[in-house]
């Protein structure tokens, strides 16, 4: 398969210049020259076939010759999850772009313990995009800003399934099915809920659902939970 290079662009068949990082991995990791065939996409479900045609130091020029476009895969999946600390964090983003996780929030919750600033999520942007050519997958996940649980609830779609994970729910089957447009799976902190934000939750629509018959950490119950939904 020919390596993938992210680019903000429309894409259309003919002439396109690649710059900035991706042009830099294209000629100066990759060593590509003249001639190569590679593949583009843009993170909203288009890609595009193309060769390169001439590399310089900043640039390289492509020729674009086919494009497609993927539709959104189905169900979408929204993970609503309170932040864990450190490089756990980067390993759950990447993991649930791989899986075709269509949305990220961060959720702020009353036990949580990190508020991730604007710089942090700036870089785990390219952490999507990095996982998006690893999987080939032609929709780059969306990190939102951060929300308050309270507010998320608030903000909740009426076609939208809305599933806590909580170790007293009903056990998450990858048996079930939903005829939702988008399903949300909300990942609690390290400390757990409070009572008042499983009644919000329940409130609200939601099911409390159970990931197993072991405490799992923030990222592991975020990846279990996506990779049952998707199915």
């Amino acid at each position: 398969m020919p390596p993938r290079f992210w680019t903000p662009s429309v894409l259309a068949t003919g002439p396109h210049v690649l710059d900035g990082p991706e042009a830099h991995h294209l000629s100066h990791v990759l060593r590509l020259s003249a001639g190569d065939t590679v593949e583009l996409f843009n993170g909203r479900g288009r890609a595009a076939a193309a060769v390169v045609t001439t590399v310089s130091k900043r640039t390289t020029d492509l020729q674009i010759t086919a494009v497609r476009n993927a539709p959104p895969l189905s169900p979408r999946i929204v993970l609503a999850v309170a932040v864990p600390k450190g490089e756990r964090f980067d390993w759950l983003v990447e993991k649930a772009a791989e899986l075709g996780v269509a949305r990220l929030i961060p959720l702020l919750t009353v036990r949580g313990t990190v508020d991730p600033r604007d710089s942090k999520l700036d870089r785990l942007r390219q952490v999507v995009i990095a996982a998006c050519k690893q999987s080939r997958n032609d929709w780059a996940m969306e990190i939102a800003a951060p929300i308050a649980w309270t507010e998320l609830l608030a903000r909740l779609l009426p076609d939208s399934t809305l599933l806590v994970a909580d170790p007293a729910g009903q056990p998450l089957s990858a048996s079930e099915s939903t005829t939702s447009a988008e399903t949300i799976i909300a990942i609690g902190p390290e400390g757990g809920w409070t009572p008042d934000e499983l009644a919000a939750g329940q409130k609200a629509g939601g099911r409390l659902v159970s990931l197993g018959p072991t405490i799992l950490r923030i990222e592991t119950a975020a990846i279990v939970a996506a990779a049952l939904v998707r199915r």
